[in-house]
Order: structure tokens, then sequence, then C-alpha cells
């Protein structure tokens, strides 16, 4: 995706268009449907002046972005695209069309009571609108004794916490679902506060984690202003709940970034079950006209303080003219039973040959509590999944890797794994693709037995089953995570019930011996076609179902099992559920 085709999505295109391509959810579902925890702050509060400073802010942040390399713009999360479309749109003064919105204040809530292909609800569908619906999706939960809390991207929360298109109002495009009783009904709380500051905009790119059955942890993306509102910052941020994902705090960010030359993308959060007061977030740091770097910070006082960023991998713009710039982006952070901390990330060389370079999974640990990290260590190469840019549908996914580490007190205690989609097994010629192929990705899990000091690629987990009547069927955006007995699980999409390799389902694969053998399991039986969203501020944008869907186990350990949301659409209309096993 080039940098131009990023900026001309922000044009407006007509009500007609916009509603006549969604069709909502079945009526005969019930809802969770909750008075949410969080309240907007009203446009009239705030001051005329407040809000032409936030836009000149706005528009210094927005000028300064179109200097980003090509390179390093096709590798933004979704949720930051969604945001330079707004942001373009709110600074030449075609902000996306206004949906009609429920009065949240009003509503009651209410169980989930109907499962029919035994999902657990996890956003209210109750709260789209009725002609096309928001787009919820991205997803990543956190599981303590009785609590389960889940984030994603909500466009329907811009519309919440804007509900009248005023702007110079805080901004969320972050919601979250918890449950009080380990995941068996959800309520939605409309929102994850962006706090009282008028210029607070939260982007997405969602991570939660626990500490204990009360205490939620919600990384994201925040863009503000300095305090006078002259220049724009961005940087990670965190939200905190104490008292199980009901109610959150104001969102603090952990780096501050210059906007009017930085920004920051693709953050993940981690908790320390050694020393559940240390916190490590990663994230990538995008110089406009430098470099790009995989960075983490960390605290020692649950989130009050931060430590400087410690860069993991550095890619900057070569001197050479005719030469094209390396890519790092996608990184995960974990931390291991006796306090090792874990980076994987993908690497994306800049060479451009046909066929083009593999990408690289890479890692990188400190033991030292993230006061410095290894060099960092190829686990391998992979094959870019489809064309390279895309999969069949024109569906838009990416191969960051997910990492895990067992906990359990077994012999495989202390085992990482990591998880991507590499489509080596099975590449077919393609005219119409610009790389001249099409590469049909299988889920990969690599391991180590020694602390990351060496990884053995275990190869596809779930291999094309010899009934499959098609050419090739793609499995992508994987989840892994491993329980208290030591047993690994990965969920992903997969569309190996499609001869096509259109439609989707989600499966996952559980393994009981540290990856040698799996077992599958189909976690949806909906069997839907991807298609483009109607939502407004979607307008423009590519195909696509998740930045990733992040699967997880219970944090204290003491219990077994998996939950894990995901994505299920139905024509159009994009809703979070659920899966536990």
């Amino acid at each position: 995706m080039s940098r131009q085709a990023i900026f001309s999505r922000g044009r407006v295109v007509s009500a007609a268009a916009i509603f006549s391509a969604v069709a909502i959810m079945s009526a005969a579902l019930f809802f969770a449907v909750a008075a949410p925890a969080q309240q907007p702050v009203a446009a009239s509060s705030v001051a005329p002046s407040r809000v032409a400073g936030n836009k000149a802010a706005l528009k210094k942040f927005v000028d300064a972005s179109n200097k980003i390399s090509p390179e390093v713009s096709k590798h933004l999360s979704r949720g930051l695209q969604n945001y330079l479309r707004y942001a373009n749109a709110v600074v030449n003064g075609t902000a996306p069309v206004k949906f009609g919105t429920q009065n949240f204040a009003a509503s009651k809530q209410k169980r989930i009571s109907w499962n029919p292909w035994n999902l657990i609800l996890v956003s209210d569908p109750a709260l789209d609108p009725a002609a096309q619906g928001y787009t919820q999706n991205t997803t990543s939960s956190a599981w303590c004794g009785n609590t389960i809390v889940v984030g994603y991207e909500d466009s329907g929360a811009l519309f919440r916490t804007d509900p009248n298109g005023a702007f110079g109002v805080p901004l969320s495009f972050n919601g979250v679902s918890y449950s009080e009783n380990a995941g068996k009904h959800f309520t939605d709380a409309g929102f994850l506060t962006p706090g009282t500051f008028s210029a607070n905009v939260l982007l997405g790119d969602p991570v939660v984690t626990c500490s204990s059955p009360t205490h939620f942890q919600y990384a994201s993306i925040m863009n503000t202003t300095t305090p006078d509102g002259i220049n724009p910052l961005i940087g990670p941020s965190v939200s905190f709940s104490t008292n199980e994902g009901k109610t959150w705090s104001a969102p603090v960010q952990a780096v501050s970034l210059d906007g009017n030359s930085q920004l920051a993308d693709n953050p993940w959060l981690a908790v320390d079950p050694s020393d559940t007061q240390r916190l490590y977030l990663s994230y990538t740091e995008i110089d406009f006209l430098d470099c790009n770097s995989i960075n983490v910070v960390s605290s020692s006082d649950g989130g009050k303080k931060w430590g400087a960023p410690i860069i993991i991998d550095q890619e900057c713009i070569p001197t050479d003219p005719t030469a094209i710039q390396n890519t790092v982006a996608g990184s995960t952070v974990t931390v291991g039973p006796d306090g090792k901390v874990f980076v994987a990330y993908e690497f994306f060389p800049g060479a451009l040959p046909n066929p083009p370079v593999n990408n690289e999974i890479k890692f990188a640990s400190s033991t030292n509590h993230g006061a410095s990290f290894s060099k960092p260590l190829r686990i391998a190469s992979l094959v870019p999944s489809g064309t390279g840019v895309e999969l069949n549908g024109h569906l838009q996914v990416t191969e960051y890797p997910h990492i895990a580490v067992d906990r359990s007190h077994g012999p495989s205690r202390g085992t990482i794994y990591v998880v991507y989609p590499d489509g080596r097994d099975k590449i077919m010629a393609d005219a119409n693709s610009t790389s001249g192929r099409y590469a049909y990705p299988d889920i990969f899990l690599a391991k180590s037995t020694n602390s990351g000091r060496s990884f053995s690629v275990l190869g596809g987990m779930s291999r094309t089953q010899k009934d499959f009547r098609g050419i090739g069927r793609d499995q992508f955006l994987p989840g892994v995570a491993v329980d208290n007995d030591g047993e690994v699980a990965v969920c992903y999409y997969d569309r190996r019930n499609d001869s096509a390799n259109l439609r989707v389902d989600r499966f996952c694969s559980v393994s009981n011996n540290q990856g040698k053998t799996w077992a599958d399991r189909q976690a949806s039986h909906l069997h839907w076609l991807p298609s483009l969203n109607a939502d407004p501020l979607n307008s423009g944008a590519a195909y696509g179902i998740s930045e990733y869907d992040a699967l997880t186990s219970e944090f204290t350990m003491h219990g077994d099992g998996f939950f894990g949301a995901f994505i299920v659409e139905i024509s159009g209309n994009q809703n979070v559920v659920a899966t536990k096993f």
C-alpha cells in the first residue's frame, strides 16, 4: 500500500453507497446490553479556542505523516491507518458521515441466551446502528480467575465518544467488554475512556493483560498534544482497571513521541508473572525521515513510571538513494516464569526482486528486566502470504508472529513458542499477482527449550486435508497460548472448508506433547465470506478481518484451558465472538 493510497482514503462517499452494503446480524439474537461504564465528554464543555488548537496540531501531524516512506507506510496498523483517514477528513473539513446511535444510558443489561454455534458473544450488536453496523475487530483477551476482559478496535466507539461529530472532544477507537463468570457472558462497556483532555485520541491496536482477577491493563496507541495544545504527541499508552474491567483510568502515554516527526505503532503489553508490578511494552517507532525500530519500555511499579526505550532492532533510510529501506514491525512481548523477557517481530527486507526476498521472524531476549536485550536472532525466513500483498478476495492480512511461554511446573516449563503464517510449502504461479506467484500459507510453529538461544521450526501444524478439492487453502492470523498443564493451543482463520479458498472459519490446534502432534477443533461453523464493511470510518479501506486475534490462558495458573476472541462477519457486519476450550 503506497503512502498516497493511505491518504486518499480520507474522502467521503455518498450515504447511499455507505448504507446499502451491510445487513445486520439476525434479529433472532438476544444480546448482552448494558449501560457503558464510561461516558463521553460533552462537546459543549470544550472551549472553541481549544478545538481550533486541536485542529492546528492535528494538521501538523497529518502533514508530517505524509513524509513516511512507502516501504514503512504499508506496514502501518489498521488502527493507525483508520485514524490517518479520519484525521485527513477532519483537517480537510470532510469528517466521516455520522451514524445514528443508541441511547446507551437507557440500555438494560441482558445476558446472551442464544448461541447456535456454541460461540460467546463479546461485542454487542445491539449497539450497532440498524442500517449498516460498526466495525469491530483486532482482539486481545486477558483472563485472571473468573474475570475475562476483551479489548478490540471498534469504530462505534468513535461515534459514541463524539456522537454529534463536533470534534474537539476526547475520542476512542477502542472497545472493551468484560465477563465476571469466566467468559460465559459478557457486558459491552461501549468504549474505553480516552480521558477528559480534549486532544486525546485512542487509535486502536488493543492489548489487554491482567495481574489479578480485579486488576487489568489495556495498551493502545494514543495521539494527543502538548498541554498547550500546540504540538502533537503520539505514543503507546496504558489504561488501568481495578474493578474487573468495569471502569478504566484515563490513558497515560508510556512514551511520548514528537508527532511532527515520529509515529508509534503496533504496541504489545506483558506482565511479569514472577513480579506483577513489572510491565513490559513493545512497540514500533517510526521516524519520518530517518529510521524505524522495535523498542521496549518497562515499568517496575505497575505502570506509574516507565523507563527509557530500549532499541531491539533499528532499520534506517540507506545513504544510497537508489537503495530501499528495510523495515521491522509487528512485535509481541511476553515474560517467562523466571522473569526473562522475550520479544518476537517481523523483518521486511528492502530489496524487491521478482520473486521477492523472503521476510524473517526475529527474536530477542532480556535477562535483566528489560535493561538490555540480546542481539536479534533470526528464528526463520518466511514466504509472504498470498501474493505478498493480499490473500484471495483482496483480503489484507499480516504475518506478524505471536509468542507464548510455558509456565507450567512440568518438564516443559520455560519452553518458548512462536507462531506465524508461512507460504513456503505451496507456491503457485499467478499471472495476476505483481510477484508472479501465490503462496498458500500454513501456520508454522517454532520452539526453543534453551531460553531462546536457538529455535527449531516444527513446520505447519495443520496440513491441508487429503480430501480437499481446491488448489490450496489459506491459514492466517494465528494466536498462541500455553495453559497450566503445559498444553499448547494455536487458533487461526482457515479456508479449508471452501475449495474456492474464499470463505472463512476459525480453527484451533491443540498439542499435549510440546508441538510434536496436534489435534484440530473447529471454533466456528459460520463459513462466512469476507466483504467490505460499509462503515463510514472505513470508507475506501482495503478488505480486512483483523490485525490479530490473540489467544490466552488463565494468567494466575489456577485453571487450565484457553480463551480466544475472534471475528465473525455477516453481510459485511463484523462482531467479536469467542470460544473457550
